[in-house]
């Protein structure tokens, strides 16, 4: 069969290197945390979509 593309937004990776903590108060780490939520949430989602369409090619004989 033919080879179906990823969308593009599939292809993209997640940060290797992530934000470090600017202070060593509260505020500060619930800001780093928050920002970590946001990052993991991206990421997750789309890594989740992605393995979705493999396992979803997969059952219709894609490459």
């Amino acid at each position: 069969m033919q080879s179906v593309p990823y969308q593009e937004n599939l292809k993209t990776k997640c940060p290797v290197n992530l934000p470090r903590l600017n202070g060593n108060d509260g505020k500060a780490a619930a800001e780093l945390l928050v920002t970590w939520l946001d990052i993991y949430s991206t990421c997750a989602a789309r890594h989740n979509q992605l393995t979705d369409e493999i396992i979803l090619r997969e059952k219709k004989g894609y490459e």
